[in-house]
């Protein structure tokens, strides 16, 4: 990795809950994504305080706290953000299309609840899962990435019950490929 990498935390899902330790995992980020269901309007601002945010509108979340996706440009990695983005073991069709139109490096995506990062062709899709109030019985995580010029790391870590984080993934990617 290079000297010019940022550290990027991806959240998702908090539903109205920002465990400690996920926020002392944002603290020294260059940037945070909160890919939806934020479930409330304290979230946000106090990610906000602790650097630059773009997130997305979820499904629980009041019309209007944010845009229901959002492409951005972070180190020459070329990002979407939208909450519904998977469904039936792939993209949905939406996704695809826009995809066909307009090509992104990384998708970023919430609403399964299902930590997940993957490549699928030339698109690295990521949920970071849920790190909000525990749903069904999947772990409550959180995901980071430090992005270079040319590759990129993703840790996905689950919150355990004590507050110590667990690797759940973590894998290098190359840019584009």
């Amino acid at each position: 990795m290079s000297t010019d990498s940022f550290r990027l935390m991806i959240l998702s899902d908090t539903h109205g809950q920002l465990p400690p330790e996920v926020a002392r995992a944002c603290e020294g980020a260059d940037h945070i994504i909160h890919a939806g269901d934020a479930g409330g309007d304290g979230i946000l601002p106090e990610l906000e305080s602790m650097a630059p945010v773009t997130a997305v509108c979820g499904n629980v979340d009041p019309a209007g706290l944010a845009p229901m996706r959002v492409r951005i440009r972070l180190g020459g990695w070329r990002i979407l953000v939208q909450h519904i983005v998977w469904g039936g073991g792939g993209p949905l069709g939406e996704i695809r299309d826009l995809l066909s139109e307009e090509q992104a490096d990384i998708v970023v995506f919430g609403h399964t609840h299902e930590p997940l990062c993957r490549r699928e062709g030339g698109t690295l899709f990521c949920n970071p899962g849920s790190c909000g109030p525990r749903r069904f019985s999947l772990p409550r995580s959180y995901a980071e990435a430090v992005l270079g010029a040319d590759e990129g790391r993703f840790q996905i870590s689950g919150v355990a019950v004590d507050g110590a984080a667990e690797t759940l993934f973590d894998q290098k990617f190359l840019l584009g490929g």
